[in-house]
């Protein structure tokens, strides 16, 4: 099972390493986090981008 990228510089792709809760990053178009949250439409698992600041 893999989860889904849902915003930010991954955007629709997927992670095979559905176990990891958050992912920090700094990339050149910013820096921010994916966390890991249940989607209100579908409740599958996907991370949400949180950009920071």
């Amino acid at each position: 099972m893999s989860a889904r990228y849902v915003g930010g510089p991954f955007d629709g792709g997927a992670n095979p390493d559905d176990f990891i809760d958050e992912i920090r990053m700094r990339t050149p178009l910013g820096a921010g986090r994916y966390v890991r949250s249940r989607d209100e439409e579908t409740g599958a698992e996907v991370y949400r981008w949180e950009p920071e600041g």
